[in-house]
């Protein structure tokens, strides 16, 4: 899925480019020890980069005002802005980084292999697997149906 950034509105509302988080007053977080730190540095590296030990602590940033944006896996900063959209917004309409998700298989088990590439193709030609992921990942209506822990 990749990487998205949410963004405090009340900082970084005029923010529309990568080019635009890549200045010297611009505080973006992230958490400790993930690939996300390593994409800040590379394309914004006059931004400070505060790194937390996890998503919690680095989102805060942004809910408090003390951070411009968050960077995470998708969709973690996609349901915060969802979550409080007084608060944080999602300022690219598509992740900055896409990743490459994958099943792991026992090597030598082609009739499996076989049947996971099936599965896959016909459910990405037939539009499934982009509703579900539409309806899992752009909304939060599922959110109450879900239990709580």
């Amino acid at each position: 899925m990749g990487f998205e950034i949410d963004v405090a509105k009340k900082r970084a509302a005029g923010f529309k480019t990568v080019a635009g988080f890549n200045k010297a007053d611009v505080t973006l977080t992230c958490r400790r020890g993930v690939t996300s730190r390593a994409w800040i540095q590379q394309n914004m590296p006059k931004a400070t980069l505060r790194q937390f030990d996890d998503d919690a602590q680095a989102s805060q940033g942004v809910l408090n005002g003390r951070a411009h944006g968050w960077m995470a896996s998708a969709p973690r900063p996609r349901f915060l802005s969802l979550d409080d959209p007084a608060v944080a917004f999602m300022p690219f309409d598509h992740n900055l980084t896409k990743g490459d998700e994958a099943i792991a298989m026992r090597k030598g088990d082609p009739d499996t292999l076989n049947w996971i590439n099936n599965w896959v193709l016909f459910h990405t030609s037939s539009g499934w697997l982009r509703a579900r992921h539409a309806a899992w990942f752009s909304n939060r209506d599922w959110k109450d149906r879900v239990a709580k822990n």
